[in-house]
């Protein structure tokens, strides 16, 4: 049975500078006014343990398989593998741009799988991860994040549970405010 958690987790972004206001285009091609790098958490391994057992705690079906949809999210889903006790793998891109499996990770047919993520906004690479997962034969259990950034409605077929939902409103280039105003994009460090 899940613990009653009582992490605050958007104390912790506060706390790091992990929340920044600027101009900022996403990887997802969209534009904001804020960028949440939970990286600056995670860098921390007492923090990182923390967070991952109250997302772990958000899920009470085994998993065997957690699935970090980067490599740069392979922390997170390390540290929820180790209170699991599950296998941590994580997805990368073909030279398409196709979300795929590399160094031998495997999903096996019939496999659970709890995808994890450290900040959703639209919802369309968590799809391409549950396809991949699908492909290969596993079953998504969930898709645990540590921020929840959508307005709202996430098209999953699959249940999300994030640690702190804070919606933020992204933009077109076309439909962007900041882009109106001529505000130039925030740099952020490549190692950030």
């Amino acid at each position: 049975m899940p613990r009653n958690n009582n992490l605050d987790v958007l104390c912790l972004l506060q706390e790091h500078g992990a929340i920044v206001e600027g101009h900022f285009e996403m990887p997802s091609g969209f534009h904001s006014q804020t960028y949440i790098q939970t990286s600056l958490l995670l860098q921390h391994p007492h923090l990182a343990q923390k967070i991952a057992r109250a997302l772990s705690d958000k899920f009470t079906k085994r998993a065997d398989v957690i699935l970090a949809l980067t490599p740069s999210d392979s922390v997170l889903a390390q540290e929820v593998a180790r209170v699991r006790g599950a296998r941590a793998i994580f997805a990368s891109k073909d030279e398409n741009g196709e979300m795929i499996l590399k160094h031998h990770f495997t999903i096996k047919p019939g496999e659970n799988v709890l995808i994890v993520d450290d900040v959703a906004v639209s919802g369309r690479k968590i799809n391409r991860a549950i396809d991949l997962v699908r492909r290969l034969g596993g079953d998504v259990i969930g898709v645990g994040v540590i921020v929840d950034r959508s307005m709202g409605y996430l098209p999953l077929t699959v249940p999300l549970r994030a640690l702190l939902s804070y919606p933020v409103q992204t933009f077109t280039n076309t439909q962007c405010p900041l882009c109106a105003a001529k505000i130039p994009f925030t740099l952020m460090e490549e190692n950030q």
